[in-house]
């Protein structure tokens, strides 16, 4: 059926639903970390990627963002499968181009499946086909001359890292922090006078 990217940096949740998914006839491949899934991504071409939000190394957003504004998998289907429920959250994977957001406790496996098919089965929007008319004329089926190398991949995938805001120091700015939340470091807390 179709090729799916699998991320999630839990290991049984992974093989949960990689096996899930591998009963309906998908072809699964998987991911630990959006560092990774974009590796796997950009060698492998999945139909569809459903990646967790809160990972390691780069987070299931940066990678979205990523993935969104790279000419090789911009118009591949991305849902975001996740435990963040607040409406931020989902709006903020929306806005940068998921085709679903489903929250992890809100959903059975029989759901995730039936999301699957549904956003799988979904016809690409006006401004992808475009792109996809173009790439069936640039020579579909002639993997060989297609396929990149594997130093080109790690070559896309440091320029991937290097343009993520988490990966060159800005540090994220989740909606929902708040001041109260802020932590100083030793050096920078006010002094407390200390009682015998």
């Amino acid at each position: 059926m179709a090729k799916i990217l699998l991320v999630e940096d839990d290991s049984n949740l992974r093989e949960i639903y990689g096996a899930r998914l591998g009963a309906e006839g998908h072809e699964i491949t998987s991911a630990k970390d959006g560092e990774e899934a974009l590796a796997v991504a950009v060698k492998a071409k999945p139909d569809l990627i459903i990646s967790d939000v809160m990972m390691p190394k780069i987070s299931g957003f940066d990678m979205l963002d990523i993935l969104r504004s790279t000419a090789e998998t911009k118009d591949v289907k991305i849902i975001m499968m996740t435990a963040l429920s607040q409406d931020e959250d989902r709006k903020r994977g929306t806005d940068l181009g998921a085709d679903r957001y489903i929250v992890k406790s809100q959903v059975t496996l029989d759901d995730v499946v039936a999301i699957v098919n549904e956003v799988l089965s979904a016809k690409p929007t006006p401004s992808s086909s475009d792109d996809d008319d173009t790439s069936a004329d640039s020579g579909v089926g002639s993997d060989d001359s297609t396929q990149a190398t594997d130093d080109e991949i790690n070559d896309q995938v440091e320029k991937f890292v290097a343009s993520s805001p988490l990966m060159n120091g800005t540090p994220p700015t989740p909606a929902s922090a708040s001041a109260s939340s802020t932590v100083q470091p030793a050096s920078e807390a006010p002094s407390q006078p200390t009682t015998p």
